[in-house]
């Protein structure tokens, strides 16, 4: 692309000083088609022109199964649900021959279909912790006994001061 002062003297030559499209092209030692382009052209504001419509992908016969197992695996443990190499092998098998999908665009899809099943809105606030104000939190925990040679559960009390981020900490045997 280039700046837009080179655009206008392009058209300065070609409008008002009445050069033919290849001596600009000459003198400006840009293409004839870059030239013809910026001579012609009437507004710098205009939008670009409308992209060609996108062709079906060759996935688009097995989507729908596809959704169908993401779907499932929403209800299925994090370790068992699909990855796009899974379905990849598992349409392979299904089909056979008949799935002439490459593994990238299988793994494409099921990628971008995971972030939109998978995507949460959730909002949240942003904490403000006051000068002088505490987080106290208690709980339990298991430690090894070296003594006794047994693990035991103790708990502990955990205090801390966000503002300025100390804290304390005192664990208790039960």
């Amino acid at each position: 692309m280039l700046s837009m002062i080179q655009q206008h003297h392009i058209k300065y030559l070609h409008q008002y000083k009445g050069l033919s499209l290849q001596a600009i092209a000459r003198e400006t030692n840009h293409d004839f088609k870059t030239v013809q382009k910026y001579a012609y052209k009437e507004d710098d504001n205009s939008l670009p022109s409308e992209r060609k419509k996108v062709k079906g992908s060759k996935l688009d016969p097995y989507k729908p199964l596809i959704d169908q197992w993401l779907q499932e695996d929403m209800k299925a443990p994090k370790k068992q649900r699909h990855t796009g190499t899974r379905v990849f092998h598992r349409q392979k098998a299904m089909f056979g021959d008949d799935f002439n999908v490459s593994y990238r665009t299988v793994q494409y899809y099921v990628s971008t279909k995971k972030k939109e099943l998978y995507d949460s809105n959730e909002g949240y606030l942003p904490l403000e912790h006051s000068p002088g104000t505490a987080q106290v939190d208690f709980g339990s925990y298991t430690y090894q006994d070296e003594s006794a040679g047994v693990e035991k559960e103790g708990y502990y009390l955990n205090l801390s001061f966000p503002y300025s981020n100390p804290g304390f900490m005192q664990a208790m045997p039960a």
